[in-house]
């Protein structure tokens, strides 16, 4: 029988480097990395036993993926489950050729309870392109204290449920939550209608709002105002819900430009708010190039990210200068909500409260 630990000097040529360790070890080839690792004292996390049904023993391949041997058929499985890059391997699976420089990945408890949070998600995160939608609902900062709690539960919880329901139905799905900053992504399906089916669910979005505006004006209650960013660019989208792994945040440059333009300072405030002012839709130059053709006039604007930051241009659209393709002016009939009586509901309700 083979001794694994008493091999030829000539097949301990070979070298493993770890990080963090700061560790070299002559690694015996006929070993996997995990092995190597343990028998050189390092404790690597491998929660299965080595049985590539976990990934905690993945490692970044930082030199030497040439190195590396192919992937055994349980590795390429877990790979394509979680869609790891190519550097990314598994040390339980993992036989080497020649020296290789490695970085281990699950160090402690927590890296484990992300790595089995990510297996049971199906992902590591990954990188897609899409329009990215950030809505904010302003205007209620003091809404509690000027109206009776169901005026608050019932105008908030419209208006997110009316979100929900037209994002849903323009093809999008809701990511980030921040308080009243809403992130819708666009395009995951479908990439070549992303820019479109963004712009299609903010204006669905505005036209929403200017609804329950004008039954709020009506009961004399305080108005609220929507501003929309819409930005096109790369998405990094990542599981952080232990209790839906299938539920998707996305982070990036792209999210951080689509927030930065939903929040820009608002040019025409001032006065009375008019139905027109209860909305804003700023774009991007890349969205603007996109969906140019349906633009009939916009507003180009040149603003500052920061005080000391040269200028940048985005456009403001307005809903009445744009013409959406022919046959998807208006939402099929089965998507559109129900009329169920809120408005006759909602003055019922206030009028009932505004009595005590």
């Amino acid at each position: 029988m083979l001794n694994l630990f008493a091999t030829p000097h000539s097949l301990l040529t070979m070298r493993i480097t770890c990080y963090p360790d700061n560790l070299t070890l002559e690694a015996n080839p006929l070993l996997t990395v995990l092995e190597n690792l343990l028998r050189a004292g390092v404790r690597h996390v491998h929660a299965c036993g080595g049985n590539a049904a976990c990934s905690t023993c993945r490692i970044l391949i930082l030199e030497g993926s040439q190195n590396c041997r192919s992937m055994t058929p349980a590795e390429k499985r877990l790979a394509q489950r979680l869609d790891l890059p190519v550097h990314i391997r598994l040390a339980c699976q993992t036989r080497i050729t020649g020296d290789v420089t490695l970085q281990r990945l699950v160090i402690d408890k927590a890296d484990v309870e992300v790595a089995q949070h990510q297996l049971q998600a199906h992902s590591v995160g990954s990188q897609v392109t899409a329009a990215i939608l950030s809505a904010s609902l302003r205007g209620t900062a003091n809404f509690d204290e000027e109206n009776f709690p169901y005026d608050v539960v019932y105008t908030l919880g419209r208006y997110f449920t009316q979100m929900g329901a037209l994002v849903q139905q323009h093809g999008g799905v809701l990511a980030n939550q921040s308080g009243l900053r809403s992130l819708a992504l666009f395009g995951l399906k479908q990439p070549e209608l992303a820019v479109q089916q963004a712009l299609q669910a903010g204006l669905a979005l505005g036209q929403s709002v200017a609804e329950l505006n004008r039954s709020l004006r009506q009961l004399s209650y305080p108005q609220v105002k929507l501003t929309l960013g819409i930005h096109h660019g790369p998405v990094l989208l990542l599981p952080i819900d232990p209790q839906d792994p299938q539920r998707l945040s996305a982070f990036g440059k792209s999210v951080n430009v689509a927030t930065w333009l939903e929040s820009v300072e608002d040019f025409s405030e001032g006065g009375e708010q008019t139905e027109e002012q209860s909305f804003r839709l700023l774009i991007s130059a890349a969205v603007y190039r996109a969906v140019e053709g349906q633009l009939l006039q916009v507003e180009p604007l040149s603003v500052k990210p920061f005080p000391n930051a040269k200028p940048i241009r985005v456009y403001r659209v307005h809903p009445d200068q744009v013409s959406l393709p022919a046959g998807e002016e208006e939402a099929p009939e089965a998507a559109k909500p129900e009329p169920i009586g809120w408005l006759e509901a909602l003055r019922e309700w206030l009028q009932a409260w505004s009595r005590f």
